[in-house]
């Protein structure tokens, strides 16, 4: 049955992550270069990114059916290493399910509020511009927007937090890698950013719905890992974990599956779209 938890491939895939940051991490120490430093951190927001794909399939109890298990794996896996706890950001994309592309989306008050990043239409020079920007902290405010809106149902929660991160930075102070706590915490305010709005831009950006991607294996791993860019599949049924999420997709062939290429044809073939501005049929809802 597609919808039968596994924690297997969730486990397996989140552990090849952290191996990947672990290696980026200890190379760049090793090399002591800037470059390295710099590669480092591109890599690290990378699969800071990916473990965020994985929490939410945690989000959505997808991980097995014990929820204590399902959230201790996804609490300390991705979620916590991100500053995030789980039922604060399941509350969020509960509503953005419930309320996908109306006022009470959260994910249009969070576009709103940070015109005109997400205006349509879109150049290469602007999106070119933004990756750049959030590579040295332009989306600083993006990020405290995610975890102001991703409030802890249980005050606890927010206490282990705080542990979690203050153990991870004394641990690495006292070894005298402090370069390790330097690293995760520039990853998650600049390419983490970055990668979470190129991601941002695939999913529901000039549609009332849900677009239907086909992405490569290279698009896949630099903007949507973890088969994320099954996201109509994921809306249509979110109660199917992701690693399952291909199935479904053979099962239905009446919807078209767009390139990354045709997307930005679609987007450049749309009038003039404000930040934040819900749609129906894809073009502005005041005026459909």
């Amino acid at each position: 049955m597609l919808h039968k938890r596994s924690v297997f491939p969730w486990l397996k895939d989140a552990i090849i992550d952290w191996v990947v940051i672990a290696v980026a991490i200890a190379a760049a120490g090793i090399w002591n270069n800037p470059l390295g430093y710099v590669a480092a951190v591109i890599v690290v927001g990378n699969r800071q990114h990916a473990l965020a794909c994985l929490g939410h399939d945690g989000t959505h109890f997808l991980l097995s059916t014990k929820r204590k298990l399902n959230d201790t794996l996804s609490g300390f896996l991705a979620w916590y290493p991100l500053g995030i706890t789980n039922s604060g950001y399941r509350s969020l994309h509960n509503r953005h399910h419930i309320y996908l592309n109306t006022e009470d989306d959260p994910e249009i008050h969070h576009k709103r509020s940070r015109a005109p990043q997400w205006d349509i239409p879109i150049t290469p020079q602007r999106i070119i511009m933004y990756v750049l920007l959030d590579l040295v902290g332009y989306s600083i405010p993006d990020y405290y927007i995610i975890v102001t809106y991703s409030k802890a149902t249980r005050k606890t929660e927010y206490v282990l937090l705080a542990a979690y991160h203050l153990s991870f930075i004394a641990v690495f102070l006292a070894a005298g890698l402090w370069w390790v706590p330097l690293i995760w915490y520039v990853s998650l305010v600049t390419s983490f950013m970055m990668f979470f709005r190129l991601r941002l831009w695939l999913e529901h950006q000039g549609t009332d719905l849900v677009h239907r991607l086909e992405l490569n294996g290279w698009q896949s791993a630099l903007f949507y890992p973890h088969l994320a860019w099954h996201h109509w599949e994921h809306h249509q049924w979110p109660a199917v974990p992701y690693h399952r999420l291909p199935e479904l997709r053979k099962m239905v062939e009446d919807v078209p599956v767009i390139t990354l290429q045709q997307l930005w044809e679609h987007f450049n073939s749309l009038p003039n779209i404000s930040s934040g501005t819900p749609l129906s049929n894809g073009i502005p809802a005041d005026s459909a």
